[in-house]
């Protein structure tokens, strides 16, 4: 499956949150979102609006100090990691995310470099996003 699109530009959170809903309709259980991007870029902007298209109702917020939210209710069941604060996961036992991540479920992975090798082994990487500042409130969101 191709989730990939040409870069698009977004100027506000809203139009953030509609791409990200754009990708969630090609999204299948067991695809693994990878987003990456300077902080303040819109990654959970950009996951807020997947979930939601995904049937989310409850309020969707970064799982910085927690490693990952799971949002069973959403159809496909989902989830959003956080990434951004393990150094490594060399020292890690790799079940630290299997609750996140797997083949009923998607997953949102934000800072993700340190674990593309487990994540790949544990399902599959669909798409990655890349979002970067393009002046302003104005976001470069680029897919592939």
């Amino acid at each position: 499956m191709s989730v990939a699109e040409p870069p698009a530009l977004t100027r506000s959170a809203a139009e953030t949150e509609a791409l990200g809903a754009r990708l969630a309709a090609r999204l299948r259980p067991g695809d693994v979102v990878l987003l990456t991007g300077e902080m303040g870029t819109g990654k959970t902007t950009f996951v807020r609006g997947a979930l939601r298209a995904l049937g989310v109702t409850r309020p969707v917020t970064s799982p910085t100090f927690t490693l990952g939210h799971r949002y069973d209710e959403a159809t496909p069941p989902a989830s959003h990691l956080d990434l951004h604060r393990l150094a490594g996961l060399d020292d890690e036992d790799p079940a630290l995310l299997e609750d996140y991540v797997g083949p009923g479920r998607v997953a949102f992975v934000e800072w993700p470099q340190d674990a593309v090798d487990l994540l790949g082994v544990l399902a599959r990487v669909a798409v990655r996003v890349e979002l970067a500042h393009a002046g302003a409130d104005t976001r470069r969101i680029t897919s592939t």
